[in-house]
């Protein structure tokens, strides 16, 4: 099996969500005096790790769960990740932990760069639903995976995606309808 690590010119990410286990507890109840932590657990039971070089954030949960949210893609998502550990660490609130990283979304935006009749497409693609009164945009359901939201404008939201080669195939596959 070929791996795809290149993406259409015409995808952009805005935003990649991979987690991690650290397989350790940690104390989010002190986050708040570290630098670079975060927590209000009157609020949420998490822990936010974030620094002026990060793009995104990282959450942490007491069971050592962690989720990086914010990036522009699954590298620098595992980056992100990592340097949260590197925070955590050097803190001493965990040891050293290799992490697996498993990417859970990417959300991607491309443009088709053409009005859509998002009524006739309801009808003519399967897996679509398009409720106007309730969201403006065709929701479609992408059978390698993912979602499609499509706007009249031609611009599109793909989400659910896990890797590069599922958005291209999505892409692919919703020009297929627009040509």
């Amino acid at each position: 099996m070929q791996i795809v690590n290149e993406l259409r010119p015409q995808i952009k990410i805005v935003n990649t969500v991979t987690t991690a286990d650290l397989k350790q507890k940690v104390d989010i109840g002190s986050f708040n005096e570290y630098e670079h932590l975060h927590s209000d657990l009157d609020l949420y039971r998490c822990g936010y790790v974030k620094d002026d070089k990060m793009i995104g954030r990282v959450t942490i949960f007491a069971s050592g769960k962690m989720i990086s949210v914010g990036t522009k893609s699954p590298e620098k998502s595992f980056k992100e990740l990592k340097k949260a550990i590197k925070i955590l660490k050097d803190h001493g609130l965990i040891k050293s932990k290799r992490i697996k990283p498993q990417v859970r979304n990417i959300v991607a935006n491309t443009d088709f760069k053409q009005k859509l009749d998002i009524e006739k497409l309801a009808r003519s693609m399967p897996k679509s639903m398009y409720e106007p009164e309730q969201f403006p945009a065709l929701v479609h359901r992408i059978m390698t995976g993912g979602v499609a939201l499509i706007f009249s404008s031609g611009k599109v939201v793909i989400a659910g995606c896990k890797t590069f080669e599922e958005l291209n195939q999505a892409h692919y596959h919703l020009k297929k309808y627009f040509s």
